[in-house]
């Protein structure tokens, strides 16, 4: 054992106040703000004490322990890939975060040894009944279906039930993760919490038959972790499913008479996914007519580069539209104090990801550089206002609204977007555009074939 593996040990199987400090502070705040819309579902299924191990689906890199990190109030020991842990600075921020080295073949080191060490600290970890996370399927992806399980999660499960044996000890809690966009900032993401399962109830099958045992446990924390996620297992379609699952979820919510939470939300996403699967395996003739008007309708909205919500609310009438640009020029005065507050720490935060080759860790990326930038730049601006702004009052209506006038600029710059997608709209259909009416029918005809 290593100085530092045992110096790790001690750190991480215990509660640290610094990381809570800056967790409840900072990045429990920067994550409220990434993300427009956060939905948690099941936080009652997480044991609030003794030994868990967190097993989320992995679509989006880092985000998908940050997700855990910040939504329950335990402080979970995290793995990921050893690549990243290339500079001793890193490093230090990633220990600081928890979160420990996992190497695979490809990192060209003796991966048995290295791993080793990291399996040693989870265990005491474990042991001192605090919570780790592991992502079961071993890599991400940003397609939308669980992957096989990796029978490794089992194997370490089990080991540290071995401390306890068949009595209750080690919980493993399934987690769905769902984003509305695994790379754009202010997008929404549903966080489910499954039921937990007890390694007690299979180890006595575990020690009579180990793969028994351990296929078993895959086939539960699979059918669980399914229940939590958008889970397209149809390959043919993929594509069609995936769309029609992003551009009617609103309408199934209001045809199923389903809330507009995360269960709710959820609950439609897999509802339509569901659908066109029986479709295509009871009817693939309609199944490929349907397919071929979600692909057109898919190519008319690129090709126009309008989003489904501007079809979908149509008609729009030019009074209306004249009010809502009466309403933009009168919030200018925000949005241009806003920019002014927030426009240097979000462009940077905008610029980290560019250069990333892997597109599911931009959002990682942009992320930690929120954490870092936004805060210091926030206090450089409030130290500024107490230097300079005269009064008392001034000083603290400024340090007060340098947060809330970043978040109104970005709205009021997203309404804009859509003002002019309105705009654009609305004079194509009085142009009498053929496309224009033929999206407007398409959509109204998958609608009618799909529910």
């Amino acid at each position: 054992m290593t100085e530092n593996t045992d110096r790790l040990k001690k750190k991480l199987s215990r509660c640290s106040k610094g990381y809570a400090l800056v967790r409840g502070i900072v990045a429990h705040r920067v994550f409220s703000l990434f993300y427009r819309k956060i939905q948690v579902i099941g936080k009652g299924n997480v044991p609030r004490t003794g030994a868990v191990i967190f097993t989320p689906n992995h679509q989006n890199a880092l985000m998908d322990a940050i997700c855990i990190l910040c939504t329950f109030n335990r402080q979970p020991v995290f793995v990921a890939r050893a690549d990243i842990f290339n500079k001793p600075f890193i490093i230090a921020i990633l220990n600081f975060l928890r979160i420990l080295p996992i190497y695979r073949k490809r990192d060209g080191v003796n991966t048995i040894d290295n791993n080793q060490e990291t399996f040693d600290i989870l265990l005491e970890v474990l042991h001192h009944q605090q919570a780790v996370g592991i992502m079961p399927e071993g890599v991400h992806n940003k397609i939308k279906r669980l992957r096989m399980l990796q029978k490794g999660v089992f194997r370490f499960a089990m080991k540290a039930q071995e401390y306890s044996g068949n009595q209750p000890d080690v919980k493993v809690v399934p987690v769905g993760l769902e984003y509305s966009d695994t790379r754009k900032f202010r997008s929404d993401v549903i966080i489910r919490y499954g039921s937990p399962i007890e390694m007690s109830d299979y180890y006595d099958l575990y020690m009579k038959d180990a793969p028994r045992a351990f296929k078993l446990l895959q086939n539960t924390l699979s059918a669980k972790m399914k229940e939590g996620m958008v889970n397209i297992e149809n390959e043919e379609y993929y594509s069609e499913i995936e769309c029609a699952r992003r551009f009617f979820e609103k309408d199934t919510l209001q045809r199923l008479g389903l809330k507009n939470d995360g269960e709710g939300r959820l609950s439609a996403q897999q509802h339509i996914v569901a659908r066109l699967e029986q479709l295509a395996a009871e009817q693939p003739e309609k199944m490929r007519i349907l397919s071929a008007d979600i692909k057109e309708y898919a190519e008319l909205t690129d090709k126009y580069q309008f989003r489904d919500w501007v079809i979908a609310r149509q008609p729009y009438s030019l009074a209306g539209l004249l009010l809502r640009s009466l309403l933009a020029a009168l919030c200018f005065p925000l949005w241009v104090a806003g920019m002014a507050f927030n426009y240097l720490p979000y462009k940077l935060c905008a610029l980290s990801s560019r250069k990333i080759k892997d597109p599911q860790f931009a959002s990682s990326v942009q992320f930690v550089a929120a954490l870092v930038a936004f805060p210091l730049y926030h206090l450089i601006l409030a130290v500024l206002a107490c230097l300079f702004v005269p009064c008392i009052w001034g000083k603290i209506s400024t340090i007060i609204l340098l947060i809330p006038a970043g978040l109104v600029a970005f709205q009021r710059y997203i309404a804009m977007k859509k003002l002019i997608a309105r705009y654009r709209f609305f004079f194509a259909q009085r142009g009498k555009n053929s496309d224009i009416l033929r999206m407007i029918n398409l959509r109204k005809s998958i609608l009618e074939k799909m529910l």
